[in-house]
C-alpha cells in the first residue's frame, strides 16, 4: 500500500519520509486546501525525495476556494507547470470545473497536454461534481489519460468511511485504468480500517504517517 502525505514545509517533508511516506503531496496554503509550492521550494522537495527513494507529487492550484478558474488563472497554472518541469517530479496534480459543477474538459486536456511527459492527477475537485455524474466525469479522466484520482468520495465534510460504498463504485468502474485514491479523514490510527474494507493500493492524507 502506498501511503502519500501531503505537506507544506521541508520539516513536515522530512517527518513524512522518516516516518514511512511512499509518496509526498507536496503544497503551500494547507489552509485553504493547498495551492502552488514555490520553486525553490519544489526544487529542495524533489533533491530530498530522491535521496530517499519517495516520489514527489506537486500540487497546481493558483488560489484557495473554487475550482472555476478563469483565463488569468489557467495562465497562471500554466506557467507554474512550465517552471517546475524543469525540476524532477514525479505528478502534477490539479483540478477545474466548469460553471454548471462538470470538470472542465478544455482547461483539464490543456493542463494535462502542458504535463507531458509528467503523469497527472485529478484531486477532490471531482468530488463537487454531482454523484450522478460523476461516473462520466471519471470516464473523462480515463481518455484524458489521468494516472490517479483523489477522491474522498463524497462531499467535503461527510466521514470516508460513510462513502466506503461510492468509493468502490469508482474503483470498479475504473476497470484499472485509472488508481482511485482515497483521502480525506483519513490518519495512520485509521487507514488500515479502511483498507480492510476495500483493498485500495494508495491512500492520502496529512497524518497518514
Amino acid at each position: 500500500m502506498i501511503r502519500e502525505a501531503v505537506v507544506e514545509t521541508i520539516q513536515q517533508l522530512e517527518d513524512a519520509i522518516a516516518n514511512g511516506a511512499d509518496r509526498i503531496e507536496l503544497c503551500d496554503n494547507l489552509a485553504v486546501g493547498g495551492t502552488t509550492p514555490s520553486f525553490g521550494m519544489t526544487q529542495i522537495a524533489s533533491e530530498i525525495c530522491k535521496m530517499n527513494n519517495v516520489e514527489l507529487a506537486v500540487m497546481i492550484r493558483p488560489r484557495g476556494g473554487d475550482f472555476i478558474y478563469q483565463l488569468y488563472d489557467i495562465e497562471i497554472m500554466q506557467r507554474d507547470m512550465k517552471a517546475l518541469k524543469e525540476i524532477d517530479v514525479d505528478y502534477f496534480v490539479f483540478g477545474c470545473l466548469n460553471e454548471e459543477g462538470d470538470l472542465n474538459i478544455w482547461q483539464m486536456k490543456t493542463l494535462k497536454q502542458l504535463a507531458h511527459p509528467i503523469p497527472t492527477v485529478c484531486h477532490m475537485a471531482f468530488d463537487e461534481v454531482h454523484e450522478r455524474r460523476q461516473m462520466k466525469a471519471l470516464n473523462h479522466l480515463i481518455e484524458l489519460g489521468f494516472t490517479r484520482l483523489l477522491t474522498h468520495g463524497g462531499p467535503k465534510g461527510t466521514n470516508i468511511f460513510d462513502n466506503l460504498n461510492h468509493l468502490g463504485k469508482l474503483v470498479t468502474h475504473s476497470s484499472g485504468k485509472i488508481e482511485i485514491m482515497p483521502g480525506g479523514g483519513l490518519t495512520k490510527d485509521n487507514v488500515h480500517k479502511l483498507v480492510d474494507a476495500f483493498p485500495f493500493q494508495e491512500v492520502h492524507g496529512t497524518k497518514i504517517v
